[in-house]
């Protein structure tokens, strides 16, 4: 359907054109309808100078320039024959060395261990007539200062705590460190994971003895020679921790190689073991007829204690480490 030539000037608006038309109109006679009343014209896009810019800002480019710079076309390896990005050609050479851990690098270890430093430097200087007292009593045996019954403070008691809890921190490290040396240095779980497991097999073969020393000595020991065996086994366990410390100290800092850290390390349970040995003859088996007994005693509560710490260490060591 078709518009007659004299009625083609007189629309503005498609809608005056369909209002014309049948209601029947399908949609094909209105588009003819519309297409005939109405004839696109030419667009001219201005030619003057854009002036709805910002102050001291560029020209704007014009809508004509359509062009992009040669690098977003192509790369230097475009022309390559081996350039196949679309294909996944996997890790190219082998993994490096990890960064090895060391603790003087972290801060939060090293918070830690200056902290034990002065608060030990405290400690000692606050217990120190305690102090005093242990050694003379282990140096000069069955003297004044033995049969002297010394009771100690609350503070004193809670500083032997806190050594306490300083010997197993600075055990845990020291074994940390050995076996890290000697196996690897890869773990499938963090640091601070990893050093917390050792914290824990430390502390929780120390309950399991002292548990085994409760019973065993509320089994066969009277309640004089059980509380002096407590009070021994607590000041022999806060020493341990003071000589502990500037062995790791030295070694955090000083970068000493962790043989020197073992032998210390050694050395410093060898010569606690030795003080207890000496105690516990003196408050249990001074009688000849019970040194199997006390061999047994120390043996079984002291030296088995300590291989089993060693045996879960390694095992945890030998299951969280990485095997390439």
């Amino acid at each position: 359907m078709l518009l007659k030539d004299s009625t083609v000037g007189k629309f503005r608006h498609p809608y005056q054109i369909l209002r014309t038309l049948p209601k029947d109109a399908t949609p094909a006679q209105q588009d003819s309808a519309i297409q005939a009343a109405f004839h696109p014209g030419e667009i001219h896009y201005s030619s003057r100078p854009d002036t709805l810019r910002l102050p001291g800002e560029p020209l704007g480019k014009s809508v004509y320039e359509v062009s992009i710079p040669q690098y977003y076309k192509e790369t230097y390896f475009t022309s390559d024959s081996l350039m196949h990005p679309e294909i996944n050609g996997g890790r190219m050479g082998i993994a490096g060395d990890p960064i090895p851990y060391l603790v003087s690098n972290d801060s939060l270890m090293t918070s830690v261990l200056l902290a034990f430093f002065i608060l030990t430097i405290l400690v000692v200087s606050r217990s120190m007539r305690f102090i005093i007292y242990q050694l003379k009593s282990f140096v000069y045996p069955g003297s004044s200062f033995d049969s002297i019954e010394y009771k100690e403070t609350a503070g004193e008691v809670n500083y032997q705590f806190f050594l306490c809890f300083q010997t197993g921190v600075l055990l845990s490290l020291s074994c940390f460190y050995c076996l890290v040396d000697t196996t690897t240095e890869t773990y499938t779980i963090g640091t601070y994971q990893l050093l917390g497991l050792f914290l824990l097999s430390v502390f929780g073969i120390f309950l399991l003895k002292e548990l085994f020393y409760v019973w065993a000595n509320w089994t066969f020991f009277s309640a004089h020679q059980i509380g002096e065996s407590v009070r021994t086994r607590l000041f022999l366990t806060s020493f341990e921790g003071v000589l502990l410390l500037p062995v790791v100290l030295v070694y955090t800092f000083f970068a000493l190689p962790t043989k020197i850290l073992l032998i210390s390390t050694v050395l410093v349970i060898i010569f606690i073991k030795l003080l207890s040995f000496y105690k516990v003859y003196r408050i249990f088996f001074q009688r000849k007829a019970y040194f199997l007994q006390f061999f047994l005693y120390f043996c079984t509560l002291e030296i088995v204690p300590l291989a089993i710490l060693g045996g879960v260490l390694m095992l945890i060591d030998k299951l969280l480490k990485v095997t390439y």
